[in-house]
């Protein structure tokens, strides 16, 4: 019972579902990498044109202008056509040797928070104008918790990377600590990111950065500002890719004609979230459905139907001391947490579907 090699989730869908259940999991893979891409095509964008944008310019009808003549929306589209152009065409070809993107990502990623955390603290202790009382600040908004399932799902998905995650562990006894303390980091980060913006701004853009867009040292403001530009950028192509060949293996595992493999197929990667990005500019829409729907599919379904059937497959092999034999076996080892979690799931997007109908119909 140990993990000597590395197995992606895909493998592991080959391994315990059927040809049904194969197929369904790439889908599920698929939609969330497609809503992936859309966040991408319409946070880097909509970073750039208010970056770019004169702010407090109008027409005559009241349309909020980028430059004279051309409006805040037509700007936004232009600046989605460009960056699919500029970052589209590396879908076309192989990631190889990322690890230095992704060094560098991360560093971006903690230093953008770090600067977002103390200068929110600032504000707070400051009272800087715009900053809410403790007494307006709403406890729980329960038309927003739809929306917030979805996004808390998306911000907490990283089931597909846990498998090369423990690989490395030389000592894989201690994962269950490591994994804890791991993920006890993340949640404690973003609840320090979301308190801190609760009580630092009275109104939150759906891109969280923006809201920095008044912040008085000009450098600070716009590595804030285009702090989406530099990260999402970095992964677009990553991700590309992996919707693509997600894509070529839902359809076939052979091989394709030159101009399928190489042309069809990262043109059906790129266009999708092209055309959703043209018709929307909002974020948190993107992201609530995202998350709810695919993402709870991929961090909740599957791990928990993985659990079952593995479970499963080794009382077949060990009989009913299977748990005893397997010394890292988990503290959840019952049966009812993987169930619970099904559970959990179908409530949730039972719930946020029945909502995003209400709140269809109403409007």
């Amino acid at each position: 019972f140990r993990i000597s090699k590395r197995i992606e989730m895909a493998e592991m869908a080959e391994i315990f579902f059927n040809k049904v259940g194969v197929i369904l999991f790439y889908i599920a893979v698929i939609i969330y990498l497609y809503g992936d891409l859309a966040i991408y095509t319409v946070a880097v964008p909509k970073s750039i044109a208010n970056v770019s944008c004169i702010t407090d310019l109008h027409d005559e009808n009241n349309v909020t202008l980028c430059w004279k003549g051309v409006s805040h929306d037509t700007a936004y589209r232009i600046f989605v056509l460009i960056y699919v152009l500029c970052i589209g065409p590396f879908v076309f070809f192989n990631a190889q040797k990322t690890t230095l993107l992704q060094i560098c990502s991360s560093l971006l990623r903690h230093t953008s928070f770090f600067i977002m955390v103390v200068i929110a603290v600032d504000r707070i202790a400051k009272h800087t104008q715009g900053v809410p009382k403790a007494q307006d600040v709403k406890p729980v908004v329960f038309e927003k918790i739809p929306d917030f399932i979805g996004v808390s799902v998306y911000c907490f998905m990283c089931q597909h990377s846990l498998p090369s995650f423990i690989t490395p562990m030389k000592n894989q006894n201690r994962s269950t600590v490591v994994l804890f303390s791991a993920l006890a980091a993340c949640l404690g980060i973003y609840a320090l990111v979301c308190y801190t913006a609760t009580f630092s701004f009275s109104d939150l853009e759906d891109v969280y950065t923006l809201n920095f867009a008044h912040f008085g040292v000009v450098p600070i403001r716009y590595f804030l500002e285009l702090y989406p530009v530099f990260c999402l950028t970095a992964s677009y192509p990553i991700i590309g890719i992996t919707l693509r060949n997600n894509l070529k293996t839902l359809f076939s595992k052979g091989e394709y004609p030159w101009i399928v493999d190489r042309i069809v197929f990262p043109l059906l990667t790129i266009i999708p979230p092209t055309i959703i990005g043209l018709c929307t500019e909002n974020v948190e829409f993107l992201v609530s459905y995202t998350g709810a729907f695919s993402g709870a599919a991929i961090q909740y379904i599957i791990p928990a139907c993985f659990v079952l059937i593995g479970r499963i497959r080794i009382k077949e092999v060990f009989g009913r001391e299977a748990s005893s034999v397997n010394k890292n076996h988990s503290i959840f080892s019952s049966n009812v947490w993987p169930v619970a979690l099904l559970v959990w799931a179908a409530c949730c997007m039972a719930f946020v579907l029945y909502y995003k109908i209400s709140s269809a119909i109403q409007s």
